[in-house]
């Protein structure tokens, strides 16, 4: 028995889906039942409750034997894991697949990398059999601009000419489910990302040409990209990650690829350009979502990513 938790976040989601259709026995845990549709986890049993509630998760892990440990982007991360990692022990779970960040350090001037950092150390200095998984930034940070890109063509940044190896969020959750169906031998510390370095102007031509007009960058100030962020719904401490990550980028962090994606799947990366093709599909539909892609779109345009 596998338990997801965070299965409602936007990888948790493509993580129950890809374990489905492998036909493993599953658990889904989610914060409300109203974060998910009624019947979108219909393959997996649901268990709604929090993180920090005992009950709940010795509901949650009894006879689980793996768990993919989801944690939403918080300052309850650390403690959240914690009590997971605690239960998991008494409940005899063996083998924990952890969603990390990409430079995941004490040090770091993200919060949410200090944040896994430590949550990282929990799990190493642990009895468990582990992998985990260090994401890059997702691609689908960009639906958070949407309404800039529909009004002004245009989306912003800080990264300037920095480069980024962005990944797709499903690549991402099928390595996590991969990583729990089939485990390897040992401890090991995988970092995700896209299959080639891109520029904020890169990924604005992949736009245009799928879009079927010009889309600018606009490389603004910190605080200006981080106001953008708000304005799309994006939380204060994300939107101020997301800002201190383009910094980063801006002084050449972050732009070198890993094969991981493809060594654990056997598949190469999603591409920019199939992602642009999607974007502008969601973009064209936004005003009649009746269509099922652009509800999906929309879906996961509104759940937390890890960065």
């Amino acid at each position: 028995m596998l338990l997801v938790t965070g299965a409602a976040s936007i990888v948790g989601r493509h993580v129950v889906h890809a374990l489905a259709e492998a036909g493993t026995p599953l658990r889904a845990m989610v914060r409300t039942r109203s974060a998910i549709a009624a019947d979108e986890f219909d393959t997996a049993e649901l268990i709604v409750g929090d993180l920090a509630d005992g009950r709940t998760l010795d509901s949650a892990l009894a006879g689980v034997d793996t768990l993919l440990l989801l944690t939403r982007p918080h300052p309850d991360l650390i403690a959240h894991d914690r009590s997971v990692l605690a239960a998991a022990h008494q409940h005899g779970v063996q083998r924990v697949v952890k969603l990390s960040v990409a430079g995941a350090m004490a040090t770091s001037p993200l919060a949410i990398a200090r944040w896994h950092a430590e949550s990282e150390a929990l799990l190493t200095a642990s009895h468990f059999d582990y992998a985990i998984v260090r994401a890059h930034r997702p691609r689908q940070h960009l639906y958070a601009q949407v309404d800039c890109l529909r009004s002004q063509r245009a989306f912003y940044g800080c990264q300037g000419d920095g480069e980024a190896v962005d990944v797709d969020v499903r690549d991402v959750a099928d390595v996590l489910a991969h990583l729990a169906l089939h485990p390897a031998l040992g401890r090991e510390v995988l970092e995700v990302s896209g299959a080639e370095p891109r520029r904020a102007a890169d990924v604005a031509q992949a736009l245009g040409e799928r879009m079927g007009q010009p889309i600018r960058y606009v490389d603004c100030a910190p605080k200006d990209y981080v106001r953008a962020l708000l304005a799309g719904g994006v939380a204060r401490q994300q939107a101020d990650d997301r800002a201190a990550w383009q910094l980063l980028l801006r002084e050449g962090q972050f732009g070198t690829p890993t094969d991981t994606v493809e060594r654990i799947t056997g598949r190469r990366p999603r591409t920019l350009r199939s992602f642009a093709s999607e974007f502008a599909e969601a973009i064209r539909y936004a005003a009649a979502p009746s269509p099922r892609r652009a509800a999906q779109a929309a879906s996961e345009a509104a759940q937390p990513v890890p960065i």
